[in-house]
């Protein structure tokens, strides 16, 4: 299959994915780091069967998978605590900001030749950063936020992912990459351990339900997103951050707005113009 379709399979699981983790950070799972850890463990456990039937090995170079690894590992956290902070019509088309990291860093990694008109639309996307953010004062500040700079602190952070996943994938192959990056990239996540040891010994099991199915999606979704990226990573990311979720939270603040979010249309027309 094309990269492109790989590219569009994960840009629709990845949106339904948002919207999943929001549900789960709402109503579910409180602490984000708890979050976190279990997501990434679920991912691994889905991951490892489809990598060992089609075949993977130790890994004979370690530099370019220990780094695709440590920036998967502050991806999946950065986007954790976006969920948590951002309504989903803000988080996604945040998404965009990917695609100007990753073609700026697909020049300078990978030697992808920017042309004149991408360094114009690199502008426009920039610019139509500061309006996806509007809340109903419309008041340009908003943009100026933690919650805003840890959404873009996670779009860096996948970029350069997504880079290294390209290199890690020549190094030593697809599916091995798959595998590695998914167990490496979760012990690192490890490390924050003190801050949701606590939560672990109180949650409830069925509190992991939405995590599980977040999970399972998240998988299809990096798998094909790695598989894209594998071939090529400006259109690829350019696909993979199309606002879904944000098309998808609409339809459910029109049909049930206590459910995730809710705010005048005026906003959504803004957030979406700006999407675009």
């Amino acid at each position: 299959m094309s990269y492109i379709l790989f590219a569009w399979i994960s840009a629709f699981f990845y949106g339904l994915e948002t919207i999943i983790g929001k549900l789960t950070s709402k109503y579910s799972l409180k602490n984000p780091w708890l979050f976190n850890i279990v997501w990434g463990l679920f991912v691994l456990v889905f991951t490892t069967p489809f990598a060992y039937l089609n075949g993977i090995h130790f890994p004979s170079s370690w530099g370019n998978l220990l780094f695709a690894s440590f920036f998967s590992a502050l991806g999946g956290i950065f986007y954790v605590l976006a969920v948590y902070a951002l309504d989903v019509s803000v988080l996604s088309p945040l998404f965009n900001v990917r695609t100007v990291f990753s073609v700026i860093l697909g020049g300078l990694f990978l030697g992808e030749v920017l042309t004149f008109n991408q360094y114009i639309l690199i502008t426009l996307i920039v610019i139509a950063a500061f309006f996806v953010s509007l809340d109903e004062k419309l008041n340009w500040k908003s943009f100026f936020k933690r919650s805003i700079a840890i959404g873009l602190l996670e779009m860096m952070f996948l970029s350069l992912m997504s880079i290294f996943i390209k290199k890690t994938v020549a190094d030593i192959g697809y599916w091995s990459t798959s595998f590695w990056v998914a167990l490496i990239g979760w012990v690192m996540s490890l490390l924050t351990f003190p801050l949701f040891i606590k939560d672990l010994k109180k949650t409830k099991i069925v509190k992991y339900s939405g995590t599980f199915l977040i999970s399972l999606v998240s998988t299809v979704g990096t798998l094909a997103s790695i598989k894209a990226t594998s071939i090529n990573v400006s259109i690829s990311t350019v696909i993979i951050s199309l606002p879904m979720s944000m098309i998808m939270v609409f339809i459910i603040s029109r049909v049930k707005p206590e459910l995730l979010e809710k705010h005048p249309l005026k906003v959504y027309i803004i957030r979406f113009i700006a999407a675009a």
